[in-house]
């Protein structure tokens, strides 16, 4: 850094100890919040079940979406945070968030798999960059090295002829 400031063309790169803390957040945020708004719409459901007025079965029933758009709001926050994919590897990280923000993305990775800390850091830092880029964008991703890993994302927006290049290097064991 130089002046508080990132170099141009270099991402950040996540360090382990937020890599681990990201995935203790989204454990958490599964684990509780959303497992317990899972048991309250299983519970609206069986009350709409044996309630006999119309009127309060239907508010229930409008209760009970509710709950499943806040369960699907927090599954979704999670995984911003922490891709559960990431554990099938950097792979089907990319293209499942390549997908889920239109992205058109070209994958060159290594023939080897990453060690679980070069893995879960390097999807994290990939996936992060995806996230910011708008729809229709055109991305190569260059993954390189097992114990330093070096990724390269080759950009280019939608309309646009101009390629951006971004680098890291992550040391890894």
């Amino acid at each position: 850094m130089r002046g508080g400031r990132w170099l141009p063309g270099w991402l950040r790169v996540p360090d382990r100890g937020a890599a681990e803390y990201r995935f203790e957040l989204e454990r958490a945020i599964n684990d509780g919040p959303a497992a317990g708004l899972s048991a309250l719409a299983v519970e609206l459901d069986l009350f709409s079940a044996v309630v006999g007025d119309l009127r309060l079965a239907s508010r229930v029933e409008v209760l009970r979406e509710t709950v499943c758009v806040l369960i699907e709001n927090l599954r979704q926050l999670g995984g911003m945070i922490h891709p559960p994919v990431l554990a099938e590897g950097l792979g089907p990280t990319c293209v499942s968030v390549a997908e889920r923000y239109d992205l058109r993305v070209a994958l060159d990775l290594p023939e080897h798999d990453l060690g679980p800390q070069a893995r879960v850091r390097t999807g994290l830092l990939v996936a992060d960059h995806l996230r910011t880029l708008e729809p229709g964008t055109t991305v190569r991703v260059r993954v390189r090295g097992r114990r330093v890993v070096r990724v390269r994302i080759t950009e280019r927006r939608p309309g646009s002829s101009v390629r951006r290049n971004l680098r890291a290097v992550l040391l890894c064991g």
